[in-house]
């Protein structure tokens, strides 16, 4: 790679980056207006929100000439990549919720949630966060650290610490670094295991998202 393509390269991945975290305002600005409507309306509304948080990936993409497959998506044995899932996320929530909780550290929160709830919290988070968040960082910024740096690991790590300063506008420092460790984890998992591809990860965070609440409620 020449040095003005690496160049080029950390800039796609700083303006993407803090495209993200602009985009995510307009998330927590929709998410309060839409608590005013209908449930139906109010998933529709949530999950939408988070869809322009991918214009400046996608930009990027159609620049560069980039298609799905370069960023980690794949056609081959597409069931076996949505069943792996279940398993990324089981072993993300034992290690991360669970376990913690076993030690008495709350690293989550505890709702009650009853199966239509379960049901469209599931595709909600689907359809947003986990979409979005995977396609962003563990598809094109992972992508574009490795044109820099031709290395695997840089890519591991800075999109991971990326991902959890992604997660800053929370105010928790612990939240920052315990997601930088989950990103680590999920790239691992996607380096290491057959079938497991950005839509793995994809099911596996929406899983994840939406269990915490369930798991925590195990212990507090």
């Amino acid at each position: 790679m020449t040095k003005s393509n690496k160049r080029r390269d950390i800039l796609t991945v700083a303006i993407v980056f803090v495209f993200t975290l602009v985009a995510l305002l307009l998330v927590g600005w929709v998410n309060g207006i839409a608590r005013g409507f209908p449930l139906a309306m109010q998933l529709i509304l949530m999950t939408a929100a988070w869809w322009p948080m991918l214009a400046a990936t996608i930009f990027f993409m159609r620049r560069d000439k980039e298609g799905l497959g370069d960023i980690g998506f794949s056609k081959e044995n597409i069931p076996m990549q949505i069943l792996l899932g279940v398993p990324v996320a089981a072993v993300s929530l034992f290690i991360f919720i669970a376990l913690p909780g076993l030690f008495g550290f709350q690293m989550g929160f505890h709702q009650e949630m009853n199966p239509l709830t379960v049901v469209l919290e599931f595709v909600r988070i689907l359809l947003s966060v986990a979409l979005v968040e995977e396609i962003i960082f563990r598809g094109h910024i992972f992508k574009k650290l490795q044109d820099i740096n031709n290395s695997k690991w840089f890519a591991i790590l800075i999109s991971s610490v990326l991902f959890g300063l992604f997660h800053i506008l929370n105010w928790n420092p612990l939240q920052i670094v315990v997601t930088t460790i989950i990103g680590i984890y999920w790239c691992l998992c996607r380096d290491r295991f057959k079938h497991c591809t950005l839509l793995t990860l994809i099911v596996a965070h929406a899983l994840h998202n939406l269990l915490i609440p369930v798991v925590t409620g195990f212990f507090f």
